[in-house]
């Protein structure tokens, strides 16, 4: 047993895993997935995003987190903040969204995480 766990450990640390740089899912696959609308607007309170992520498979999905980027003028990023898009969404429906981001120029809203759930609508 000790040279099971041995063994075990050895691979863990010997296999290379995937790199810091390296995304989780390609931005491809989610948008085959998942629509995003969204627009930015000056409130009372500060810059604001606000919209909806549409899910358009057959799953329903958790805990889903988006990626609000703020941009300068040449759009290079200038800082980054999340957000999470409260509930399920379930299959074929959208959820609506909303956070205050500091000012900026211009923005870009990606999916950054979610969880397919194991329940259907």
């Amino acid at each position: 047993m000790p040279t099971l766990v041995a063994l075990v450990v050895a691979m863990a640390v010997l296999l290379p895993g995937p790199a810091a740089a390296d995304p989780i899912h390609a931005d491809a696959t989610v948008e085959q997935y998942f629509h995003l609308q969204w627009e930015a607007t000056a409130g009372a309170r500060g810059a604001e995003i606000a919209g909806y992520v549409e899910n358009v498979s057959d799953l329903p999905v958790d805990r889903m987190r988006l990626l609000v980027e703020r941009l300068d003028a040449s759009g290079a990023v200038m800082g980054s903040t999340t957000t999470w898009v409260m509930g399920s969404v379930a299959a074929h429906h959208r959820n609506y969204f909303t956070t205050r981001v500091p000012s900026a120029p211009a923005y870009r809203v990606r999916i950054l995480t979610f969880d397919w759930s194991n329940c259907r609508d």
